[in-house]
């Protein structure tokens, strides 16, 4: 099994389209489809799914994909090793974040990250303003944010890492902090703090419109805050109740209550791994390669 044919594998699956992929990989079209059907043969089973249209992954490439990333990955960590004085750092990455993000994966991904390439220094900050994971990323300040891209940017590469439920937070004193759920009706009289429309226009309209649909009000909108710690903190000072990621919900553990919305349609709350096109840099792509075949468990 040659190196190059799993490299053609990876970009192939990674861009799903043959042209596209040779292109990255700086040759022709021919060589590629040479290199997938040597894979192919050698494993003996058909890894990708291909006509005239489009190129899909079967179910053994999507198994093989996290193999072969792993593989490419280690071997750039050991290139990486050989290339590094003894106890000298060579490359450094900077992370955006969000606390979601901190919560639910990040140090895992990282640790992960680190074992496999020693000499890359990453350098984390918590970003809570997805205008600001914007500007950064398009002024070269950061290299990769982990965020909720409400508004994506053409100019900017998105993947979708996992989504999260999102929940109802009342005060620990609100009458209905006993309960185990909740339904939209009973929170016809209460006082929202929600972010601002232009954060996330789908998600604040379909908010609006399951209060209008299942429970007849228009939620009463008492303060917009962003990000959702702010909200949260809000709420634990009573002044009012709001939506958040069900992933902070241990973070507030005693300081208030997280209670499920039911009979709602509400759109779960993404993370995404975000990063610009132009930042060709192998450290970034090693470390977006392994995000990508991450295993996450959804909250």
């Amino acid at each position: 099994m040659e190196l190059k044919h799993i490299e053609s594998f990876v970009a192939l699956a990674q861009e799903l389209s043959f042209s596209k992929a040779a292109k990255k990989l700086h040759i022709s079209q021919s060589p590629l489809s040479r290199h997938i059907k040597s894979l192919e043969d050698e494993l003996g089973q058909a890894l990708f799914d291909r006509n005239t249209k489009s190129v899909t992954l079967t179910p053994a490439g999507e198994a093989f994909l996290i193999e072969a990333n792993m593989l490419l990955n280690q071997i750039k960590g050991a290139v990486d090793k050989l290339k590094a004085p003894i106890g000298k750092i060579t490359t450094k990455l900077t992370i955006g974040f969000i606390r979601s993000a901190m919560l639910l994966f990040l140090p895992q991904l990282l640790k992960a990250f680190h074992q496999q390439h020693p000499y890359i220094q990453v350098n984390i900050s918590e970003i809570n303003h997805y205008a600001t994971v914007k500007k950064q990323l398009l002024n070269n300040q950061i290299d990769l944010a982990f965020t909720q891209a409400t508004l994506p940017d053409e100019r900017l590469r998105y993947h979708r890492i996992m989504s999260e439920q999102m929940k109802v937070v009342l005060p620990l004193t609100h009458p209905f902090a006993n309960r185990q759920v909740l339904s939209l009706p009973a929170l016809k009289d209460e006082s929202f703090i929600l972010f601002p429309r232009k954060y996330s226009p789908a998600m604040y309209d379909l908010f609006v419109h399951e209060c209008w649909d299942k429970a007849d009000f228009q939620p009463k909108i008492a303060m917009e805050a962003t990000p959702q710690l702010a909200r949260v903190e809000m709420v634990m000072h009573g002044q009012g109740i709001t939506l958040a990621s069900s992933s902070l919900e241990k973070m507030f553990e005693g300081q208030v209550v997280f209670k499920n919305i039911v009979s709602t349609q509400l759109v779960p709350l993404p993370i995404d791994m975000v990063w610009h096109p132009a930042n060709v840099s192998p450290q970034l792509q090693a470390l977006i390669n392994l995000a990508k075949s991450f295993i996450y468990i959804s909250h």
